[in-house]
C-alpha cells in the first residue's frame, strides 16, 4: 500500500474554486482508477485556506503510472499554480502491516 499526502494553501479568495476543482478531479479517479483507493481533499479547521490531500494507492506504480498519466491529472497540475499560494508539500508512505 502506498500513501501520498499533498498539502497547500489556497491564495485568499480561491478556496471554493479549489474545492470546485478536488470535487472533479474526485470524481474522475472514481470512475477511472481502480487501484487509486482513496483521494480525499480535508480542509484545515482552523483555517478554511489550507488543504490536504490524502490520496491511498494499492501500489507505487498506480500512482506514477495510472493516476499521472491521466489527461485529467495533467490539466489539474497545470491549472493549480493559479490558485495555490506557496508551495506544494508532498509526502510518501508506505503501509507497515501488522503481524
Amino acid at each position: 500500500m502506498f500513501v501520498l499526502v499533498v498539502s497547500f494553501k489556497a491564495k485568499r479568495g480561491k478556496e471554493k474554486d479549489i474545492e470546485r476543482l478536488f470535487h472533479e478531479m474526485t470524481r474522475k479517479v472514481c470512475l477511472n482508477e481502480k487501484e487509486t483507493l482513496n483521494y480525499d481533499l480535508h480542509r484545515k479547521v482552523s483555517d478554511a485556506a489550507e488543504f490536504l490531500l490524502y490520496e491511498r494507492y494499492t501500489n507505487r506504480k498506480a500512482l506514477e503510472v495510472t493516476h499521472c498519466s491521466q489527461a485529467y491529472f495533467k490539466e489539474l497540475v497545470e491549472a493549480l499554480p493559479k490558485y495555490i499560494d506557496g508551495e506544494i508539500v508532498k509526502t510518501e508512505y508506505e503501509l507497515i502491516e501488522a503481524k
